[in-house]
């Protein structure tokens, strides 16, 4: 299988009710063959009517760090652990994420990063198998030996650092260090 087989697949799917919301299908942008991955939770309304990931005030921040720690669009690949839309505020279903991992885990193996940065607490206990119980902050900014030879990074969401001031949150230079260690890994291995 390769990206646009996938990609096209996902855009099909109609595994759980989530797709009934589906207005563009969001699967990913950034460079296929990019050594970091950038995976966060969820499609909201802004990705949802334009098809891709990380397009509204989240998706401006993310540019933002992208900038902050030296990299492009052409550095990052950059997707979504659930590939249609929920809307703002709702909590992620279980089977909705189990519907949708295993589109991850096939671009994770069809792209082999050597980091993948997880932004947010669904995406970095999806990908690393905890429990849901644990808080972010007990993982966020350690390095976890994913699938495939890759190393996971769990780190805050963009979305979380807007609600505490965007680049005036106490986080957003956490944040920094976690994509500039992603940026470390791509570049040593």
């Amino acid at each position: 299988m390769d990206l646009e087989t996938l990609q096209q697949s996902a855009a099909e799917c109609m595994l759980c009710e989530l797709h009934k919301g589906r207005i563009n299908p969001v699967f990913a942008k950034g460079n296929p063959s990019a050594r970091i991955m950038i995976c966060g939770m969820v499609p909201a309304d802004e990705e949802n009517k334009v098809g891709l990931p990380f397009v509204g005030r989240a998706g401006q921040l993310l540019d933002k760090i992208l900038v902050d720690v030296g990299l492009t669009l052409d550095d990052v690949y950059i997707t979504n652990l659930v590939k249609c839309y929920l809307a703002a505020g709702l909590p992620l279903n279980p089977s909705w994420v189990e519907s949708c991992l295993p589109y991850l885990i096939v671009q994770i193996d069809l792209i082999r990063p050597k980091a993948v940065l997880c932004v947010g607490k669904d995406a970095s206990i999806a990908l690393l198998g905890m429990d849901s119980k644990i808080a972010l902050g007990k993982v966020r900014g350690k390095v976890f030996d994913g699938a495939f030879g890759t190393r996971i990074i769990p780190t805050y969401h963009p979305s979380y650092l807007l609600r505490g001031g965007g680049v005036n949150h106490k986080s957003y230079p956490t944040v920094l260090e976690d994509f500039q260690l992603a940026k470390e890994i791509h570049l040593t291995n």
